[in-house]
């Protein structure tokens, strides 16, 4: 499979592109049986002619192979799972955070309506004839699985974030590194055990926000990276160099389903993408002055390409980026000097640096630039990483703004995209170092040099995972899992038990500040207000300041009537982000006589609209 061109990486450390590989075909090909028995876990034959292992035999079959990406997931993925699992505290709990309202929302919405398009799952918050383009692919994916299982909503959008974090995260990584790179069995299997070496991504994107769309484009991001690559002819040539036309159906699906996850990852795509190219055209022109065979061709593509992503990119930059208002929210946490220490160590920002990580991240690099022909990961990971420093650091100013106003400034959004070029980087950094180490102990060619991968995975796993970052970092993520801000277990228990009580076809007066507008996504009932910031006809906003007067006001009653409000629930005046009874209307219900309570756990109510008399004096409900 890979063996032999691994072989010929290592034996010709200063070729630059795949025409490199071309040119000195005729050489290497007479020592590639050799060379490769230098790879760690797939040895084929030794220097001295002794015959292949066993080991070496069995990762060249299929089978083989298969068993190492296997491996690596397991590993990546069992350990993002476990910490995932520890964070939240169980499959069933619901995050705590603002955004999870709308996120469970807008899924009941789509299976409500039967219709999951974008426009569908924005018009959840907006006037009918208003509705604006919100990217659904998350709510799209939570509401097929809920179809398909029958699982409530919540169960369902815990399992998919889950299997974001824990699978397709680190299959995409190991995609990367098994087609995009020169590296061996080691370097796909750590390539996936190391999914969660950085404790930024992915697990924060699990608990802040809560971004789970951001989480689903940013996990398909290494495999945006691997098409770029196959694209300006970076992969190195073999059986999985993806063909034009696997080209031409792969890069419309992965791009369109990376931007219809979340547009900012379009901008993630852009910072790391671009450099690689650029990467490219240079390393092209390169061999073109070394007379490299068809690389006159290739640099006659390039640059137009090049050119035409960077002004399409930049058009795209500056079209869709929040206004500078919107990104002025999120300040810097570090002093530049800080915030480069904190990136060189893979540590979340606002996080004490972490030598151990940094030193092995300085070793990976170096052995890529010395011993690999994969160099472009370099700008890539240099591109995200300057970028994590001017979040953490610019002052709140224009070139702030300029550089990352298209994530709203915001530290938590900008510093997770460093993973994504940390990982493959470690991976192939350390598949190098394995490479060299073999030349030199001839035992690590067969089983010891297996398991020697797998020692070193675990021991970078473990070093990432005693930092004081990712124990301080614990605290932040179990928050927004573990606290009762938004629904505690009383309210959450009457929610379930809501459809027994209240018909299929009545609206319930709610607050989504307090949690209780979750009942449209955990009770399948319809609610006043489904999300914290929406439109809504002044009849809307007259109940939620004034329903606890409808036995003394008519324009309420009638208000009430209008809109088929015969149900409201009390869930207390405790808010999330520390706010207190924004809906002043829900406040009193009970006191007033305009509602009865008709069920009630520990401290939360549902309560019933008592009949109230209408401007034109009749009795309504």
């Amino acid at each position: 499979d890979g063996a032999a061109a691994d072989g010929a990486d290592a034996a010709t450390p200063d070729a630059q592109t795949p025409d490199a590989a071309h040119d000195t075909q005729g050489a290497a090909s007479s020592t590639s049986t050799a060379t490769a028995a230098a790879t760690t876990t797939a040895t084929a034959t030794t220097t001295t002619g002794v015959p292949e292992t066993a080991l070496g035999r069995a990762l060249a079959t299929r089978r083989g192979r298969a068993a190492t990406i296997l491996l690596g997931l397991a590993i990546g993925g069992g350990y993002i799972l476990l910490r995932a699992l520890d964070m939240m505290g169980g499959l069933f709990r619901v995050n705590q955070s603002y955004d999870n309202v709308f996120h469970l929302n807008a899924v009941r919405h789509i299976l409500r309506l039967g219709d999951g398009s974008a426009w569908t799952v924005g018009g959840m918050t907006t006037l009918p004839g208003e509705e604006t383009f919100y990217p659904a692919l998350w709510h799209q994916t939570v509401s097929l699985v809920v179809q398909l299982s029958g699982q409530d909503i919540v169960l369902a959008s815990n399992l998919v974030m889950l299997l974001l974090g824990t699978t397709v995260w680190p299959l995409a990584l190991m995609a990367l590194v098994r087609t995009g790179t020169n590296a061996g069995p080691a370097g796909w299997l750590a390539a996936g055990a190391l999914a969660g070496v950085a404790s930024d991504f992915p697990l924060k994107m699990m608990s802040w926000g809560v971004l789970l769309p951001y989480l689903y484009s940013l996990a398909m991001m290494p495999l945006v990276l691997m098409l770029i690559v196959h694209l300006v002819r970076l992969a190195p040539d073999g059986e999985q160099r993806l063909t034009g036309g696997q080209l031409g159906v792969l890069i419309p699906a992965v791009f369109g389903a990376v931007a219809l996850a979340h547009p900012q990852g379009v901008f993630v795509a852009l910072v790391m993408g671009v450099p690689m190219m650029v990467w490219a055209v240079l390393a092209t022109a390169t061999d073109l002055v070394r007379r490299r065979p068809r690389a006159g061709i290739r640099l006659a593509v390039l640059v137009p390409l090049t050119a035409l992503v960077i002004v399409v990119g930049h058009d795209i930059w500056y079209r869709f980026r929040p206004v500078e208002a919107s990104a002025a929210v999120w300040g810097p946490s570090a002093s530049t000097q800080e915030a480069i220490g904190q990136v060189l160590t893979l540590v979340p920002h606002a996080s004490p640096i972490w030598l151990p990580l940094g030193v092995i991240l300085a070793l990976c690099a170096l052995a890529v630039l010395i011993g690999s022909r994969s160099r472009w990961l370099l700008p890539a990971f240099l591109a995200a990483g300057a970028l994590s420093v001017a979040v953490r650091s610019l002052p709140v100013d224009d070139l702030r703004y300029e550089l990352t106003g298209n994530w709203y400034s915001d530290n938590n959004r900008i510093t997770v995209m460093l993973a994504t070029a940390a990982v493959p980087l470690l991976a192939v950094g350390l598949d190098v170092l394995l490479r060299w180490a073999a030349r030199l102990l001839p035992v690590l060619r067969g089983t010891a040099g297996a398991v020697l991968a797998v020692a070193l995975c675990l021991a970078i796993i473990a070093v990432g995972h005693f930092s004081p970052s990712t124990e301080a970092s614990r605290w932040y993520l179990e928050r927004e899992w573990r606290n009762d801000n938004l629904l505690s277990d009383d309210e959450r228990a009457l929610l379930l038990m809501l459809p027994e009580v209240v018909p299929e076809d009545a609206v319930i007066a709610t607050n989504a500040w307090n949690g209780s507008s979750l009942a449209y996504a955990i009770s399948d009932r319809e609610v006043l207000n489904t999300f914290m910031s929406f439109q809504a006809e002044d009849e809307v906003h007259l109940l939620n300041g004034h329903l606890d007067d409808a036995q003394s006001d008519p324009e309420v009653c009638d208000a009430a009537e209008d809109l088929g409000v015969d149900y409201a629930l009390d869930f207390g005046p405790k808010e999330i982000h520390g706010r207190s009874a924004t809906y002043t209307g829900l406040n009193e219900i009970s006191e007033t006589g305009a509602a009865e309570v008709v069920l009630q756990v520990g401290d939360a109510k549902l309560l019933r609209m008592l009949p109230c008399r209408g401007t034109d004096g009749s009795m309504n409900g």
